[in-house]
């Protein structure tokens, strides 16, 4: 415990057509390519495994920063992994499945810092960072021979990277950077445009035959590259006796857990993971730690139906209801809901 993509925003000041195609194919050019060798390499080679929009942290990008890097063998190469969405560095064996720290809970830890690593073992960073470190962390590895290396992040699947090491075509540090603030850009404006229309997004509710409301609330939103980690707006007409259904629409775990300090703080907890007290619905009670449990994302046709990543509570009386999603508390997940 992550949307097509937004167009890049380029300023072409061309005066002939000969000069436009040659800006455009600099532009648009592979940011791995290069002419360096093994003798331009860098001592260490520096990129980002994911981040959070520094304007909005509600707005998490789920991408390796660049997606692909080329290094000679022997050189350092350190992710910075600085959240507050956490994200790991994992590299595994040939032939095992794209590991996934919702199948496999002992992901969460990692298995420690390797040299001159030869892809035929499990490696990973751990999820990073730790509640403890409030500057990120980092994660660094090198490689001891030639070849591709796909990595994954154990919490977000859509996150993959790729090492490739050589004697040719290395990245210094300056292509990497450059590489990397092309698709930061990029998946920020995505981002951002997805929580505009989260925050836009209008109350629906149905009527039922006692005369009560059931109202909707979304939880989070996602991109191609992006994960939005807010709730969409609490309805402000709920009155006592209306039901609130919350639903997971995105490609991302949620849960809807009440209680203020109630609330545990490890979304690993088996109180956080299961919903509390029990199964849809229950009431809503002041003072009282109440959970969804793990709703599950939105994985399409052959993922959880609509009812798993649902979940009802009935409001009994007035009152303000402070509300956080677990997993994503520190991004910023919370809202509160005033029934009337």
């Amino acid at each position: 415990m992550r949307s097509s993509r937004a167009p890049r925003l380029r300023l072409v000041a061309a005066f002939t057509v000969v000069a436009l195609v040659a800006l455009l194919t600099a532009v648009l050019a592979p940011v791995t390519a290069s002419a360096h060798d093994a003798s331009e390499a860098p001592a260490e080679l520096k990129l980002r495994a994911g981040m959070n929009d520094p304007k909005d942290p509600n707005i998490a990008v789920l991408e390796f920063l660049p997606e692909k890097v080329s290094v000679v063998a022997g050189e350092k190469v350190t992710w910075l992994i600085d959240g507050p969405e956490p994200h790991s560095v994992t590299f595994v064996a040939p032939g095992s499945p794209v590991p996934s720290a919702e199948t496999d809970p002992s992901l969460f830890v990692g298995s420690g810092t390797p040299t001159d690593y030869d892809g035929s073992t499990l490696v990973n960073s751990g999820v990073l960072p730790l509640p403890t470190q409030t500057d990120g962390a980092t994660f660094s590895m090198s490689f001891s021979k030639a070849g591709d290396y796909t990595y994954y992040c154990v919490l977000h699947p859509e996150m993959v990277g790729t090492v490739t090491v050589g004697d040719e075509d290395v990245n210094t540090q300056a292509e990497v950077n450059a590489a990397a603030r092309k698709e930061r850009t990029k998946y920020l404006a995505e981002g951002r445009a997805a929580k505009k229309k989260l925050a836009a997004t209008k109350p629906r509710s149905t009527k039922n035959s006692d005369g009560s409301s059931t109202w909707t609330v979304q939880m989070g939103a996602s991109t191609a590259h992006t994960d939005v980690l807010a709730f969409a707006p609490t309805p402000s007409e709920v009155k006592a006796g209306d039901s609130v259904t919350f639903v997971n629409n995105s490609k991302a775990p949620h849960t809807a857990s009440f209680g203020g300090a109630l609330v545990p703080q490890n979304p690993l907890a088996p109180e956080v993971q299961q919903p509390q007290p029990g199964p849809s619905p229950q009431t809503l009670t002041a003072g009282v730690y109440l959970n969804t449990g793990w709703l599950p994302p939105n994985t399409g046709a052959t993922g959880a139906p609509l009812a798993a990543r649902s979940y009802t509570y009935s409001v009994a009386d007035p009152g303000r209801f402070e509300y956080v999603c677990v997993l994503h508390l520190p991004s910023g997940m919370a809202a509160e809901l005033d029934a009337g």
